[in-house]
């Protein structure tokens, strides 16, 4: 044995019985403590880590398969490519179908659009974005709206994309 450990098994076996049998209890206790802080915890803090995150990805994919029909649907026919269409035939073609006559069109690049409107009804307006996000999936990128004198007509610039 090496000596160091030597004496201090010596100076424990001179101990008396009842000062023995406390520092047993209290070496297991702090064995006890060891094993709660350095083993216990940690695994037990990463199990309840663990199963919060999985909660998160089952609420997740729950979420994802109600709404995965959604998803497809309007991921089918979207942009210009899957239609055959280009996108100021779509815009120009919806805007009529509303009744909404715009004052310019200009592409912006192949998957872009901007649109002038002057003294157009508000809620026509609306309609007619809801309705090409809804079928064609043109989504707006960038709108401007300005308040005309006349209540609910609006003067308005918008950037549609595919």
């Amino acid at each position: 044995m090496n000596a160091a450990l030597k004496k201090w098994v010596d100076r424990y076996q001179q101990l008396e019985n009842r000062d023995r049998l406390a520092l047993n209890g209290l070496g297991t206790f702090f064995g006890l403590l060891i094993l709660y802080f350095v083993i216990w915890s940690p695994v037990n803090q990463y199990h309840e880590d663990s199963r919060a995150a999985r909660d998160r990805e089952l609420s997740l994919l729950q979420y994802m398969r109600k709404n995965e029909k959604q998803a497809r649907a309007s991921s089918k026919g979207v942009g210009p490519n899957a239609t055959g269409k280009s996108l100021l035939t779509l815009v120009s073609r919806a805007a009529q179908r509303n009744g909404i006559k715009p004052d310019r069109l200009q592409p912006e690049g192949s998957e872009a659009v901007s649109i002038w409107f002057s003294r157009v009804a508000f809620d026509d307006l609306i309609g007619l974005l809801k309705q090409i996000e809804l079928t064609d999936g043109i989504y707006v990128q960038q709108i401007s709206i300005d308040r005309e004198d006349q209540p609910g007509t609006v003067k308005t610039r918008v950037v549609l994309r595919s």
